[in-house]
């Protein structure tokens, strides 16, 4: 795999930014949430609560200020939140084997955040462009 250009390093950054408020965005989208119980659930299928708000609004403007601060700042980025992600999900599926949930479900659940956290530690660790 060979390492982004700083550009491309730039975009990936922004795509993060965007998709980080696009989920906070989505949360409150009337049709797109309900509530069961005290429990918005996004789609009916995850529970969006104001710690996910924040979670998520501090991923995007982490993503949106590092990615006009340079490559080190985004580097930093992706290795902070797709650390922060990968344990997140790690946790939820460990958890798996104690709630009432079907395990399916769990890894259903939990998914996202795999793919995302993936994502952003590839982009820290292997996509990173060369120096200069």
């Amino acid at each position: 795999m060979r390492p982004l250009t700083p550009s491309q390093y730039r975009l990936a950054a922004l795509a993060f930014f965007v998709f980080a408020a696009a989920v906070v965005a989505m949360g409150w989208v009337p049709g797109w949430y309900t509530y069961e119980g005290s429990e918005r659930m996004l789609f009916g299928l995850f529970a969006m609560s104001a710690l996910d708000d924040i979670t998520h609004g501090v991923t995007a403007i982490a993503f949106l200020i590092a990615a006009f601060r340079g490559v080190p700042a985004m580097r930093l980025t992706f290795i902070t939140f797709g650390s922060y992600y990968a344990l997140d999900a790690l946790f939820y599926l460990l958890n798996g084997f104690v709630n009432t949930l079907p395990w399916l479900s769990d890894i259903a659940l939990n998914l996202p955040h795999v793919v995302i956290s993936t994502a952003m530690l590839l982009l820290g660790y292997r996509l990173v462009p060369e120096a200069r």
